[in-house]
């Protein structure tokens, strides 16, 4: 009976120690904290810059280009949004607040540095397309296209209420509510 209890006893004691090594550890390396949204347009507009390279074989010499190209860019597009950011937090802010009409007005304040932005990358997406092969033009060219027709998809879907977060054309084909 007293062997049992000692038994018992180390028993709980590691389960316990286990439990409470368990707690202090850090946290899971798959579980990431939330980003700010303008973080999460960077990490999308570099999945779309991967989109338009879809079957290409850019040689050393394009790859030196394209380089040459984009960090030419990117000083120019960091300071138009780094002048957004103070529009865009508040606008962040009046929608969690519910308030639209306000989140809107600041949108509209901002379309013409928006409207510099949107014209900066349409700049870049000519001058890349000028750095790059003949071949690959055409590839680069039908990317551009099928990009083109996959964000007039998605406006439409959003537009008939089907779009939502995460896509809601994944979640209709699986029978979920989108």
């Amino acid at each position: 009976m007293g062997k049992t209890r000692v038994i018992a006893l180390a028993v709980a004691s590691l389960v316990s120690a286990a439990s409470f090594a368990g707690a202090q550890a850090p946290a899971q390396q798959g579980a990431r904290p939330e980003r700010h949204a303008m973080e999460r347009g960077m990490r999308a507009g570099a999945r779309v810059e991967r989109g338009l390279f879809r079957g290409i074989k850019l040689s050393d010499a394009e790859k030196a280009k394209l380089k040459d190209i984009h960090s030419k860019y990117a000083t120019q597009a960091k300071s138009l949004r780094e002048q957004m950011k103070p529009a865009m937090q508040e606008a962040r802010a009046a929608r969690q607040k519910g308030d639209t009409a306000a989140a809107k007005a600041v949108w509209s304040r901002n379309k013409g540095t928006m409207d510099k932005l949107a014209e900066l990358r349409k700049s870049e997406q000519a001058e890349v397309r000028s750095a790059l092969t003949p071949e690959n033009q055409k590839l680069y060219d039908a990317n551009v296209q099928q990009l083109a027709k996959r964000r007039d998809e998605m406006k439409a879907q959003r537009k008939d209420g089907k779009g939502g977060k995460r896509g809601g054309f994944r979640n209709q084909q699986s029978g979920q509510a989108g």
